[in-house]
């Protein structure tokens, strides 16, 4: 259980399928997040109001993701957390509709991990991870 004394970016993963939310787990604790893991949108929002993290990844359509993107951003102590939305390929849609509901960025699935982590740093104050990786690693 993560506490508000933990010195590190906290992360919270919405994926519905466990190896694909461990692979992602790995990158993220690499540059230097500790990492809430859940399965669909329901539990990404309660996460998001007990943690506060500094970042949401939100697997599409995971169940209740475009609901839990509107009520996360619609809490005033969230509302600037951003936001990725993982979706396939082929759903053009989702990233549309994530953008809309007002997420940061899309990654496409598969996910190439090297696009992902640019994204994050990008969304992340780069500094605070460097720092963070440094002490970690």
């Amino acid at each position: 259980m993560l506490t508000s004394n933990d010195c590190l970016p906290i992360a919270i993963v919405a994926e519905s399928d466990e190896e694909t939310r461990g692979l992602i787990r790995s990158l993220l604790e690499f540059l230097g997040f500790a990492v809430v893991e859940v399965s669909d949108g329901a539990e990404a929002y309660e996460s998001a109001m007990c943690y506060q993290p500094d970042l949401i990844l939100l697997e599409l359509p995971v169940v209740n993701g475009f609901s839990a993107i509107r009520r996360i951003k619609k809490e005033s102590e969230l509302t600037k957390i951003p936001i990725i939305a993982l979706s396939s390929r082929s759903a053009t849609s989702n990233k549309n509709l994530a953008m809309a509901a007002g997420c940061s960025a899309h990654v496409q699935k598969p996910i190439e991990f090297d696009q992902l982590e640019s994204v994050v740093e990008e969304l992340v104050h780069c500094d605070r991870l460097t720092l963070v990786s440094t002490m970690v690693h």
